[in-house]
């Protein structure tokens, strides 16, 4: 059963009933719904048991919801790797400072387990499963087995074995390395279900841009940005992409592709890539060479002291939360004096959800004027604004390539709107007649057996 995720992404949640086993996946926030619309719907499972709940990664989609479990299951064996605790202590803490802003009062006070108090008993329930490792559950009727799935640090692929049968969920996954974390490992033989994610399910030539070709446009525009005496603005997520970025601008200073200029990141990401720095030889990682805290960073100035930064009076590049400028955030605050400057830059570097304000400022074009989020007037567009694909999902055609190395006789799309299951079940069915495909709605049971 999808407790979420199911035909959408975010409150991802799922559910499977094994070998008299009660197995959990992931819980997670939606983050465009608000009161208990946002959580997974745990209630949907009426008197099965939950025995076993394995977080794939620390993504607020898919570990956000973790205390509100734990409320209902308190005595759940909660496993996770060693990167995802590490980095739970950090993106809890953010969930739970972000409650009373998105939700009704009478939902936060009821969500106890988010409390300063009662978090530090969260993260101290989790026991690690490294990636590689295999736990076996219900008296060793069912093993789980952790697969690196690329993505983020720490990031899982789940194994379930039990009587012969084999089922792969992918949770966040990508077979392409990234700069600092590696591609996907799978299994080496075949499954009998796969649930795979489908974020890039459509067919989209966006993604088929390589990432070489797209570091040098970036590199391309920055530097172009900054001889013009203007400033870059990057918005990323502070769990993953701000690393990457960060990452490869250090490269290219280094081997004087772009000039050295002040270089501004804060808050949670800057946490987050201590963590990074902490797990050096994680099997996750492409390698255990690349320390952050060595690439010379600023802190972006607080809220109050956000529009009197030097990065408005001098070139620098600024990589700030969030990737999809949701309200309040940098990003978004700055994004309204930036837009009005002709000889700065916004660039996008990953994906943005029709209904943020960042998917209305990246597909802005000069010479416009746009509203987003609550601005109670127009702001005219007289930046640059480019976007970038440096995606840390797995594209259409590597989604294609898990289902042919697994060889499913079922695959069970999550994680992906409608139209992108569509799109890529129909390409399954196209390229492996006979394969089943599924994609499950919220709240309903399946049988994966038959």
């Amino acid at each position: 059963m999808a407790l979420g995720g199911g035909r959408e992404i975010g409150a991802n949640s799922f559910y499977y009933g094994v070998g008299g086993h009660g197995i959990l996946v992931d819980a997670g926030l939606h983050p465009e719904k608000t009161g208990w619309d946002a959580f997974p719907k745990i209630e949907a499972l009426g008197g099965a048991s939950v025995d076993s709940f394995l977080v794939t990664h620390a993504h607020t989609d898919h570990l956000g919801a973790v205390p509100f479990v734990l409320q209902s299951h308190p005595d759940v064996d909660l496993l996770a790797t060693s990167e995802t605790i590490a980095l739970a202590q950090i993106m809890l803490q953010n969930s739970a400072s972000l409650l009373p802003k998105q939700h009704p009062r009478e939902v936060v006070d009821a969500l106890t387990n988010y409390s300063l108090a009662a978090l530090p008993e969260t993260i101290a329930k989790f026991q690690p499963l490294e990636l590689g490792a295999s736990r076996e559950l219900a008296g060793g009727d069912v093993k789980v087995t952790y697969y690196p799935s690329g993505h983020i640090l720490g990031a899982a692929g789940i194994l379930v074995e039990s009587d012969g049968s084999r089922v792969f969920h992918t949770g966040d996954t990508s077979l392409h390395a990234q700069r600092i974390v590696g591609g996907a490992k799978l299994p080496h033989e075949p499954v009998d279900v796969l649930v795979s994610e489908s974020t890039n399910g459509v067919v989209d030539a966006y993604l088929t841009h390589s990432r070489e070709r797209e570091l040098e446009r970036l590199i391309e525009t920055i530097n172009e940005t900054l001889a013009a005496e203007g400033s870059v603005l990057i918005p990323v997520f502070a769990l993953g992409k701000l690393q990457e970025m960060l990452a490869m601008i250090g490269d290219a200073m280094r081997a004087g592709k772009i000039p050295t200029v002040p270089v501004y990141t804060g808050g949670m990401g800057r946490k987050i890539s201590e963590v990074y720095d902490q797990f050096l030889m994680s099997k996750s990682r492409v390698n255990g060479l690349d320390t952050l805290s060595e690439i010379e960073q600023v802190e972006i100035p607080r809220r109050d002291g956000l529009f009197g930064g030097k990065f408005f009076r001098e070139p620098s590049i600024l990589l700030a939360a969030s990737g999809m400028m949701q309200e309040s955030t940098g990003s978004y605050l700055l994004a309204q004096r930036w837009l009005r400057l002709p000889h700065f830059a916004i660039c996008f570097v990953g994906y943005t959800d029709p209904r943020t304000p960042g998917y209305i400022v990246s597909h802005a074009e000069r010479g416009q004027r746009i509203r987003f989020g609550s601005m109670k007037r127009d702001v005219p567009v007289r930046c640059r604004v480019e976007r970038f694909r440096f995606s840390a999902h797995a594209r259409r055609e590597e989604l294609l390539e898990i289902v042919r190395r697994l060889q499913p006789k079922k695959v069970v799309l999550t994680h992906g709107d409608e139209k992108a299951m569509a799109a890529f079940g129909e390409l399954i069915l196209d390229t492996f007649p006979g394969t089943i495909v599924t994609a499950p709605e919220v709240g309903k049971w399946y049988s994966l057996s038959n």
